[in-house]
C-alpha cells in the first residue's frame, strides 16, 4: 500500500544550505560547553589578548583541557591565537561577541516571559 503525504504535492519545502547548516552546527557545538563559554566570556571582557597561563587560572580544568577547549574555539572562529616566543595570546573574534551578545539576548528574553 502507497502511504499518502500528510499534506497536498503543491506543498513548498525550504531549501537548506547545508554548508551553511553545517557552520551553524559547529558553532553550536562549539559555545555548548561550560568551560568554552566561560573562557569565551574572559576573553571577550579584555582589551588585549590574554596568555592562556591566565585562563588556566580561572576555570577549574587543567592546561592541556584548556587547550582542548581553546582549540575547538580557533576552529569555530570564535578566538584568534598569537604567538610570542613560548605562549599563546588569546582574543575573541567579532563571531565571538555577536555569538556571545545573542545568547545572552535570548537568555534574558526567556526570563523575561
Amino acid at each position: 500500500m502507497a502511504q499518502r503525504s500528510c499534506c497536498s504535492s503543491n506543498c513548498e519545502m525550504p531549501s537548506l544550505d547545508t554548508g551553511r547548516t553545517r557552520r551553524l552546527a559547529a558553532l553550536a557545538r562549539a559555545l555548548a560547553d561550560e568551560t568554552r563559554l566561560t573562557l569565551l566570556a574572559l576573553l571577550a571582557q579584555q582589551k588585549e589578548p590574554l596568555c592562556v597561563c591566565h585562563l588556566v587560572e580561572r576555570v577549574p580544568v587543567g592546561q592541556p583541557t584548556v587547550s582542548h577547549h581553546l582549540r575547538i574555539l580557533r576552529q569555530a572562529h570564535l578566538v584568534t591565537v598569537e604567538r610570542r616566543g613560548t605562549w599563546a595570546y588569546y582574543q575573541v573574534t567579532p563571531l565571538a561577541r555577536a555569538a556571545l551578545a545573542a545568547l545572552e539576548q535570548v537568555l534574558t528574553e526567556q526570563v523575561a516571559t
